[in-house]
């Protein structure tokens, strides 16, 4: 195959920027812009707050599933985006053509995501942004991640056509040829141009370009009378856009203003010949250059300072009339996110002096410099920790009044649903783990635990009587299998199933009292999810596991010991020293604590695992079997007749099918002599009322029975299991024994051929490869002897 030459590669190259910079419009003239204004007014006329809200539709939303029921995840929290769309993670490495942007993606946080796209509509709504969005929540909660991935999705929003953002620069030509002399007639420009701009001048034909770093709309070019009357007239009939103060009465720069004045008196109040000069460009917002987007950290400066700039070489051409005004420029923080978003990371973390300005800035759009006064297009943003914020407002609780009217307070805690935190780790940490195989069940456990951590008690007064007594009992791996999939503790009535199921909603969403740590009296904040590891913890302790000496695998094991260690660092981490409420933040050292109780599932995980493997288990014969009695359950507490599929006749549900089914669920409970019709009646409406509950917090969706009746699969599955114990812990031996090349002791006692077979197969299922991700869920020999030697030594 044949290879292109490096001058042939460097011509395509230069070709496609070519091609790409005239497809995206980078310079126009006045009239130009102002014709695509016209094309597409509520595009073009858009505040800030406008622009970004409007970003976080253009990339599309979904429904996702949480502990308080179906809510909308926009998809530009998403990591991967293409040409504008949101991609999901796997389509990172295709080859489809456009602008990509990668990183970290936020996993979770859609109440928060919701809160800041609520907080942006009301301030299009009123048509000015009023208030300063405040992100705050504990340590590693993700506030800095989820303003990362709104300004990495303004980023790419801003080259796609519906994104475009336009500001503009003055030229001033050199209208000899020789290149003498500076003048403002248009008489050469329009004989070589043939146009009144010049907008399209180069090279020695111009003799001074100011760039506005103020990023002023070209609308302000536009005296404010004249501009409000053309926004109405070319946005009357959009009846659901408003025109944001910003840009109906925003005002030029006092540089701009400067040299527009100027030149508006040169050419006696010609508009014409004053837009001649403007030079309108397109530019794309940018993290890396500040370009309407900006991360301030904390730090004792001023964020924006002004300066004289007339004697500066670069204004040293400007046309008498302009170069005898005295002009300043700008720069720092704000005046760099103007026309986007500025973030104060850890903004309370700043002595209060050094941000009293934003009071004024954010609710009066004005900054006052020592030369000049900056008019503020940007939406404010921030985010402080929640023991910064507790102490601001019990230190400084007078200014805290003035400020928190300025604020928009949107809490972002840790995460409470361990299905959607275990993400994290399969998609952040495996770029990190080249060459460390991480065992199954690890991200699940380690995010289980993390959850549990976080966990508060119930106060059952909220809840109706007839589930009092169950939320006393109720512990924290209960309350997480509750909001991650729904399923209810075992040894429940249909009827407090079914209120269970329906109080979780409000569960999510239940406030607390001030938790307070014994040792200090310090307040911890009083909502769940205010304290517990955090993910940045969970994250370091799989990373510090991954990277001992000669590590080639990480398991659950290996886990639960950096756990137990991070568990005895109680001097950073000053919630470890909570008071436990029953089993609520019994961290360790309890059969009842959250180690032990994440160990245990790790164990039923790793037992069911081998059980599957030695083909013992046949999940979708439960699940087929059990949407077949609820079939048959609902006909015959409606008194319907069933049709038959195969016979095709209608026939009555079929009661020794249900009755065998029920004593499978309930094999030490079902008691045959009491059985009355009133009794199975009974329990079968409640196993369909209990599918209805489930249905209030998952709308639109199909019943999930396996999450439903946890407690009924588990009660089948382990009537299996206990007829099958020494068929398992057979093949478990068997197993172990082809791992370690050992042969048995007793030759006669030695397990017969089709164990060995099956094990051998089992082995050969769980240590399958079949992904090549650094996470995939697949055992290596050495991890599955590690589990197997566990369920030896504490199950079998």
């Amino acid at each position: 195959m044949s290879h292109a030459s490096a001058s042939d590669r460097i011509r395509e190259l230069a070709q496609g920027i070519e091609g790409d910079f005239d497809k995206s419009r980078r310079v126009l003239s006045f009239s130009e812009w102002f014709e695509i204004f016209c094309e597409a007014p509520t595009l073009h006329a858009r505040s800030a707050s406008q622009y970004v809200r409007d970003a976080m539709l253009h990339f599309g939303t979904e429904e996702v599933r949480t502990p308080g029921g179906l809510v909308r995840r926009f998809r530009i929290f998403d990591a991967y985006v293409q040409e504008g769309r949101a991609l999901s993670p796997e389509f990172q490495d295709s080859e489809l053509p456009g602008h990509a942007v990668s990183g970290r993606r936020l996993v979770g946080q859609e109440r928060a995501q919701n809160m800041i796209f609520e907080s942006l509509d009301g301030f299009c709504r009123l048509g000015r942004v009023d208030k300063l969005l405040l992100l705050h929540g504990p340590n590693g909660s993700a506030k800095s991640t989820l303003l990362e991935c709104l300004q990495r999705g303004l980023e790419v929003y801003s080259t796609t056509d519906e994104g475009a953002l336009y500001r503009f620069a003055w030229i001033f030509p050199n209208e000899n040829p020789t290149g003498s002399g500076i003048g403002f007639g248009a008489g050469l420009v329009k004989d070589r141009l043939g146009t009144e701009s010049f907008a399209a001048l180069q090279g020695k034909d111009v003799d001074a370009r100011v760039v506005d770093e103020f990023k002023d709309h070209p609308l302000y070019l536009l005296p404010q009378l004249d501009r409000e009357r053309l926004l109405y007239d070319v946005l009357g009939d959009e009846k659901d856009f408003v025109v944001s103060e910003a840009v109906a009465r925003g005002q030029l720069s006092a540089r701009n203003y400067r040299i527009f004045e100027a030149l508006l008196a040169v050419h006696k109040g010609d508009l014409k010949k004053v837009l001649a000069h403007v030079q309108v460009e397109r530019f794309f917002m940018s993290r890396n250059y500040r370009l309407g987007l900006v991360d301030v950290e904390p730090k004792q400066a001023v964020d924006a300072r002004s300066f004289p700039v007339t004697g500066d070489r670069a204004f040293a051409a400007l046309p008498a009339s302009v170069a005898g005004q005295v002009l300043y420029g700008a720069q720092g923080d704000l005046v760099e996110a103007n026309r986007g978003l500025i973030a104060f990371s850890d903004l309370l973390k700043r002595n209060y002096e050094h941000y009293k300005y934003l009071l004024t800035a954010v609710e009066g759009r004005r900054v006052a410099l020592d030369h000049i006064t900056l008019n503020l297009d940007v939406v404010f943003t921030g985010s402080a920790n929640d023991i910064d914020l507790l102490a601001f407002r019990e230190q400084n609780p007078i200014e805290y009044q003035s400020f928190q009217a300025r604020l928009d307070r949107i809490k972002v805690p840790y995460l409470l649903d361990y299905r959607v935190e275990r993400k994290i780790y399969s998609e952040q940490v495996g770029d990190l783990l080249r060459g460390v195989h991480i065992a199954p069940h690890v991200c699940r456990t380690l995010a289980l635990w993390g959850v549990m951590t976080r966990m508060r008690r119930p106060n059952s007064n909220e809840y109706p009587d007839c589930i009092a007594e169950v939320l006393r009992r109720l512990t924290p791996l209960d309350k997480a299998d509750l909001f991650a999939y729904g399923r209810v503790p075992e040894g429940l009535t249909g009827e407090e199933a079914r209120e269970l199921l329906a109080a979780v909603p409000h569960m999510y969403e239940e406030q607390f009292e001030h938790a307070f740590v014994r040792i200090d009296g310090r307040r911890v904040d009083d909502y769940e999810g205010s304290f517990g590891a955090s993910v940045r913890d969970l994250k370091n302790i799989l990373l510090d596991a991954a990277s001992s000496p000669e590590v080639t695998s990480v398991t659950v094991p290996t886990i639960f010991e950096y756990l137990r260690a991070y568990l005895r660092d109680k001097s950073n981490h000053r919630w470890m020293d909570l008071t436990a409420d029953s089993t609520f933040h019994l961290l360790d050292g309890d059969e009842r604590s959250v180690t032990e109780a994440a160990w245990e599932r790790w164990l039923d995980l790793s037992e069911r695992e081998v059980r599957k493997a030695l083909g013992l288990v046949d999940e979708e014969r439960y699940l087929e079997l059990f949407r077949k009695y609820v079939t048959h359950a609902r006909h015959f507490t409606r008194k319907e007749k069933l049709f038959d599929e195969v016979t095709g006749s209608v026939t009555e549900a079929d009661e020794s099918f249900m009755g065998e089914i029920e004593r499978s669920i309930d094999p030490t409970g079902y008691d045959v002599t009491k059985e009355t019709e009133e009794t199975r009646r009974k329990f079968r409406e409640e196993v369909i009322a209990r599918i209805g509950a489930w249905a209030l917090s998952n709308p639109n969706q199909e019943p999930a029975l396996e999450e439903i009746f946890t407690d009924y699969f588990s009660r089948m599955r382990e009537d299996y299991y206990r007829q099958q114990k020494s068929t398992v812990s057979d093949g478990v031996r068997m197993m172990l024994e082809l791992l370690t090349d050992h042969e048995p002791v007793d030759r006669d006692e030695a397990l017969d051929g089709d164990t060995r077979d099956r094990a051998r197969e089992a082995i050969e299922l769980l240590t399958k490869d079949e992904c090549a991700s650094a996470l995939s869920e697949f055992h290596t020999e050495e991890t599955l002897k590690e589990m197997l030697v566990a369920l030896t030594k504490y199950r079998f």
